[in-house]
């Protein structure tokens, strides 16, 4: 059968998928569709059990049957029905729109529980064993004990459940409920009873099963518009970083030109407030280009656009060449900027262009936030943690400072701290840039706590056998 049809779902709670533009099916729908499916994968259990217990009825009761009653009348029933069962779990699993409408294929089920039920209901009433066999408190255990295994099979759904134990056990009750004698009587009680007791625990558990289904199904989509809103996100933050690439490569050709353009103006001009206009036009032009870089570099970044040359580098050669980028601009406002190395710095494995580039943002940052006259401190040393060793760079100012429920929201892309909102500048792109770099060099960055201004800092990881050929600390 399975070569001509689909297999069917093996997970439970696997909804079906959309077809065209149908409204997808509620949460009521898909726990039918997994009651349905629950019962249609215990079909062939619970027919294989039906007929072992039928053949075994029909060989031990038919020496009790009145004379003209023939059992195997019944099992032919039993077994025709078995059939028909057989062949609707082949349906199912056929249809590909089963999933779409488990209330039909619900109302098959219901119509099999019945035709079960008054089949071994039979029992009791056409094929009742006459009263001197002796066998009718047997036959009652025998429906008892039926009843007690569809509780395993058919509970899922409890209106098959319900049907089956009707249809079975309420013809029964009244057969024996007819007869006389106290032995009949005793026996109606006791189906009767057996059934209230099936019926109320019965639905107690399907009541719980009905329970775990809906929390199952919605946790499972709860994950799944979770996964999508991640995968949406991820589209959306993919466009857009190709889309400030795109813009970036773009505005830098023509901002060359403003900035070529204007330089040359100024070098030709002859009036000072003319060269005074374009000489601020290639200041704001070349802060603007600055501007498109970190974007296009943030950018190639987040795209995975961005090759990282490796090589072994002196770190301190590298900070003391970033840091003369600045001896002009801290002159000018009267601001120190001092280099402390620990002696014998190691060779470190680093793309010198980037690494100087995340230099360059901490020094511009500490720069612009510190009051004219202060101090920024650049620290370089070596540090042994959790077996491995490292190189630590600060970077410390008398600014501002960063509070501390900011120290990680600062790294975020075009996030600035509420203290340096005031108007220096920056547009927040500066340390998200720093962090992509260092975290793509396996090192990370962070910001510390510091009384009297900002502090932070950059591991970089170092070989097992770092060289230690380096020149000792120096100051500037």
């Amino acid at each position: 059968m399975k070569r001509h049809c689909r297999i069917a779902r093996t997970s439970m709670l696997e909804p079906p998928p959309p077809a065209g533009r149908e409204d997808p099916p509620t949460i009521d729908q898909k726990i039918l569709d997994a009651q349905v499916r629950t019962l249609q994968r215990n079909v062939p259990s619970m027919v294989g059990g039906t007929l072992i217990t039928a053949f075994a009825t029909v060989h031990f009761f038919s020496a009790t049957m009145p004379p003209g009653v023939d059992l195997h009348h019944w099992l032919a029933a039993m077994i025709v029905i078995s059939g028909i069962r057989l062949v609707v779990m082949w349906l199912w699993r056929c249809d590909p729109d089963a999933g779409r409408r488990p209330a039909h294929w619900a109302r098959w089920l219901l119509a099999l529980a019945a035709l079960s039920g008054l089949a071994w209901g039979s029992l009791a009433t056409v094929f009742m064993p006459t009263e001197a066999s002796a066998y009718r408190p047997v036959m009652v255990s025998l429906l008892m004990g039926v009843s007690a295994a569809v509780v395993v099979s058919q509970v899922t759904l409890y209106r098959a459940f319900a049907i089956f134990l009707v249809f079975m056990l309420v013809p029964a009750l009244l057969s024996f409920a007819l007869l006389s004698g106290d032995v009949a009587r005793m026996l109606a009680t006791m189906l009767g009873i057996f059934l209230v007791l099936l019926l109320v625990g019965g639905r107690r558990s399907a009541d719980a099963s009905t329970r775990s289904l809906r929390l199952q199904i919605e946790l499972r989509e709860l994950a799944q518009a979770e996964e999508r809103a991640r995968l949406s996100a991820e589209r959306a933050n993919a466009a857009k970083s190709q889309f400030l690439m795109n813009m970036s490569h773009e505005l830098r050709t023509p901002m060359h030109a403003v900035m070529a353009y204007a330089r040359l103006g100024a070098t030709l001009s002859g009036e000072p407030r003319i060269r005074g206009y374009l000489e601020r036009i290639h200041t704001s032009a070349n802060g603007l280009l600055v501007l498109l870089g970190d974007l296009l570099d943030l950018a190639s970044l987040e795209t995975g656009h961005m090759a990282f040359r490796m090589r072994p580098k002196d770190p301190l050669a590298l900070v003391e060449r970033v840091a003369a980028e600045f001896a002009h601009q801290v002159s000018d406002r009267g601001i120190r900027l001092e280099i402390v190395a620990a002696d014998h710095l190691p060779m470190v494995p680093l793309d010198p262009s980037r690494v100087a580039q995340v230099v360059r943002n901490l020094i511009a940052n500490a720069f612009r936030h510190s009051p004219d006259h202060g101090t920024i401190s650049i620290v370089l040393e070596v540090a042994d943690r959790k077996r491995r060793r490292e190189l630590v760079l600060r970077v410390r100012d008398e600014g501002v400072g960063i509070p501390d429920d900011e120290l990680e929201v600062v790294f975020e892309k075009f996030v600035q701290g509420r203290n340096t909102r005031s108007g220096a500048g920056g547009v927040g792109l500066g340390l998200a840039l720093c962090r992509e770099i260092v975290d793509a060099h396996g090192g990370r960055i962070q910001a510390l706590p510091n009384d009297g201004g900002a502090l932070l800092e950059v591991v970089l990881p170092l070989p097992q056998a770092a060289s230690a050929e380096k020149p000792p600390a120096m100051a500037a």
